[in-house]
């Protein structure tokens, strides 16, 4: 079963920091699952990363939060 997080940061999009995360989560076996953007101006932008492995999901919720990152997950990811 895939495992997926969720980061989220306030709007307005940053194109160079969501390329970042995406390398960095790539490099740990994750992948861009989806782009939410935000409902309103100063509302929350989503991505959500997918994993096939729950350990290295982990290790990357946990890097990017040290990073000061806010970080959902990970959870089981619904089919």
């Amino acid at each position: 079963m895939t495992v997926m997080f969720e980061v989220y940061y306030r709007s307005p999009a940053d194109e160079c920091r969501e390329r970042d995360l995406a390398a960095l989560v790539e490099t740990l076996g994750g992948r861009l699952d989806c782009r939410e953007p935000a409902e309103r101006v100063d509302g929350p932008i989503v991505l959500t990363y997918e994993f096939d492995d729950r350990s290295r999901a982990e290790e990357a919720a946990r890097i990017l939060r040290d990073r000061g990152e806010h970080v959902e997950g990970p959870q089981d990811y619904a089919a």
